[in-house]
C-alpha cells in the first residue's frame, strides 16, 4: 500500500450521498510503448487543457485497488454494515475529449467490477477544472447514487487548483448546489421525495509525503506526492420530511495524493476506504 502519514484531518465521516439514499507516476505507471519501426516511438496524444496534474489524453487509462486505511480512519463494524461493498478493481478510461466555445469536456467511463457508468470533468486553457459529482475523484467514492436525480447543478470554484496545468496554491473551494429527486428503480415503489442540497468543499494543500509502494506494477519503489484534504460540509432538504429525522454527519474529511503526470495514486474516503493506483495507462 502507499504508506500515508498521520494528519490532524483523520476522522471516520460517512459517504456524502447517505444522506439522500433513505431519505508519479507518469514513468513508474506508464505502460511499455509498443515497438515501432526504425526507433521511433508512438506520439503522446494531447492533453485537455494542457493539465498535467491529471493529464486527460484519450484512451488513458488507471486502474485502483482497495487496501486496509490506517488504524485511524478504520470504521467499527457497525459502521461497515452501514456502508456499499468495496469493488475488487476500479478501472477509470477517457472515452471522449470535445472542446466547443473555449470549454472542454472530457468523457470517462467507470468500471466498479463489471458495472460501468459514465461521467465527466469540464475543463477550460483558463485553469477551470471541474469533476462531476458521481466520478471517483470528486471526492474518492467509488460507483454512483443510484435512485437520485440531481437537477439544476451550480458550481462555484475548482475541484483542482491549477496554474500551468499543475496543482498550485494553498487553499481554495469547490462548492456546489442542486435539486434533488428521487427515481423509481427496479419494482420498489418507495416514498419519492425530493430536496435540495448545498455542499460547501474546502481544499487544503498539506505537506508532501513520501509514499512506500507495496503492490502494483511497481511495488518496492517510494514516490513522492503532493497531498490534499477535502473538507466537506452538507446541507440538505427533504420533501415531505421523513418519519425520523435526519442530521447532516460532521465535517467529512477526504484525502487525495497526487502525482503530476499522472494523477491521484492514493486516496481516503469517507467511508473509511482507501484505494491505491496499481497500474495506469498513459497515450
Amino acid at each position: 500500500m502507499w504508506e500515508a502519514t498521520g494528519s490532524a484531518y483523520n476522522r471516520c465521516p460517512v459517504k456524502l450521498s447517505a444522506l439522500l439514499v433513505p431519505a508519479v507516476l507518469t514513468a513508474a505507471f506508464a505502460s511499455p510503448a509498443l515497438a515501432q519501426p526504425r526507433g521511433k516511438a508512438p506520439a503522446k496524444l494531447p492533453k485537455a487543457c494542457g493539465v498535467t496534474a491529471l493529464p486527460l489524453a484519450m484512451g488513458n487509462e488507471w486502474t485502483y485497488e482497495p487496501v486496509p486505511p490506517p488504524p485511524e480512519r478504520q470504521l467499527t463494524e457497525a459502521q461497515i454494515r452501514l456502508t456499499p461493498v468495496e469493488p475488487k478493481k476500479l478501472v477509470i478510461k477517457v472515452t471522449g475529449v470535445e472542446t466547443k466555445d473555449g470549454a472542454t469536456t472530457v468523457t470517462l467511463t467507470e468500471d466498479h467490477d463489471g458495472r460501468v457508468h459514465t461521467t465527466t470533468i469540464r475543463c477550460t486553457a483558463g485553469g477551470t477544472f471541474q469533476i462531476a459529482p458521481d466520478a471517483f475523484w470528486f471526492a474518492g467514492e467509488p460507483g454512483k447514487t443510484y435512485g437520485i436525480e440531481l437537477e439544476d447543478i451550480e458550481r462555484k470554484g475548482s475541484t483542482l487548483n491549477l496554474a500551468a496545468g499543475k496543482l498550485t496554491g494553498l487553499e481554495w473551494r469547490d462548492d456546489m448546489k442542486a435539486k434533488w429527486k428521487h427515481v423509481a428503480t427496479g419494482k420498489l415503489a418507495p416514498t419519492m421525495r425530493k430536496g435540495t442540497i448545498e455542499v460547501s468543499r474546502h481544499y487544503v494543500v498539506l505537506p508532501e509525503e513520501t509514499l512506500d509502494v507495496t503492490i502494483g506494477e511497481r511495488a518496492g519503489q517510494q514516490v513522492k506526492t503532493a497531498k490534499l484534504g477535502l473538507e466537506t460540509l452538507l446541507k440538505v432538504t427533504i420533501e415531505p420530511a421523513p418519519p425520523n429525522e435526519l442530521k447532516a454527519p460532521p465535517l467529512l474529511v477526504n484525502f487525495f495524493w497526487f502525482v503530476d503526470g499522472t494523477g491521484p495514486i492514493q486516496v481516503q474516503n469517507s467511508y473509511g476506504q482507501q484505494y491505491v493506483l496499481t497500474k495506469f495507462v498513459s497515450n
